[in-house]
């Protein structure tokens, strides 16, 4: 398997160039705390974001979408029933979805709008901090508010990962100070990064923008995750600064700024686990 991460990483370095030369369009439904940092996201990496939030709009809106954000930061009735009326549209035409279950394990509310979710269709991939992932699958996740408080992979987190990858039939995505990832049957360990990336508010969610981003442009769903998760290692070191002020700023030139090459180059960010 070692032999083929050289080759996964052109491949993903590939992916990250063409959101550049395709310029997808990603239809957010998102949270108001993170919003425009997402929108600032998806423009700097080359893709372009549309954020509604009205059950109204959320069908037609998906329908002209090349992939398909619902990150239930700030959740609603409301919310909820656009984020259906999208996922259904989406599944119908083929279009990739990426559920970030912001907090999941931290209220009933949570867990019912991402329950009914998973349950109503498809979802691509699904990518939370390890807390919300081990909360997912009814194991014991520590969240507070909408922070995970477990940053590290003694529970077995690799087991967990591919139990719920075989039964949503998605990739799923655990992030932490190294991210897993995993289709159920391959898992890889993605490492690097900088401490000061937990200090920054919507980072998590920033991050589903990146690898949505690189959804839309049709490439592999595996391939585009771990395209947006070493891409994510690799500006924030290049961001760190003295002050997380400083390095929210440079957060966007780096992603402006990086090239596929520069991914496909980072050999050592990745382990079979």
């Amino acid at each position: 398997m070692e032999d083929k991460i050289p080759m996964i990483l052109n491949e993903a370095g590939a992916s990250w160039d063409r959101v550049k030369d395709i310029k997808p369009l990603i239809y957010h439904i998102t949270n108001f705390v993170a919003m425009p940092e997402q929108a600032h996201a998806t423009l700097a990496i080359g893709a372009s974001p549309v954020m509604a939030l009205s059950e109204d709009e959320s069908g037609e809106m998906c329908s002209n979408a090349d992939a398909l954000l619902i990150n239930i930061g700030t959740p609603s009735k409301e919310q909820l029933k656009a984020m259906i009326k999208a996922q259904k549209v989406a599944n119908k035409k083929g279009i990739p979805v990426l559920l970030d279950p912001v907090g999941y394990g931290a209220t009933e509310f949570r867990n019912f709008v991402v329950n009914k979710i998973l349950k109503k269709g498809k979802v691509s991939v699904i990518k939370g901090n390890s807390g919300e992932i081990l909360a997912l699958s009814g194991k014991k996740g520590v969240v507070r508010g909408v922070d995970s408080l477990d940053d590290n992979h003694e529970l077995n987190l690799v087991t967990t990962l591919k139990e719920l990858s075989r039964k949503y039939n998605s990739i799923l995505i655990a992030t932490g100070k190294e991210d897993l990832l995993t289709d159920g049957k391959k898992t890889i360990l993605v490492s690097g990064g900088s401490h000061l990336i937990k200090y920054i508010t919507g980072s998590g969610c920033i991050l589903g923008s990146v690898i949505a981003s690189i959804l839309g442009t049709g490439s592999d769903l595996f391939i585009a995750s771990i395209s947006g998760l070493v891409a994510f290692k690799i500006i924030s070191e290049k961001a760190k600064d003295k002050g997380i002020g400083t390095f929210r700023v440079k957060i966007f030139d780096e992603l402006f700024t990086l090239r596929g090459d520069e991914i496909a180059n980072r050999r050592e960010c990745l382990r079979w686990i």
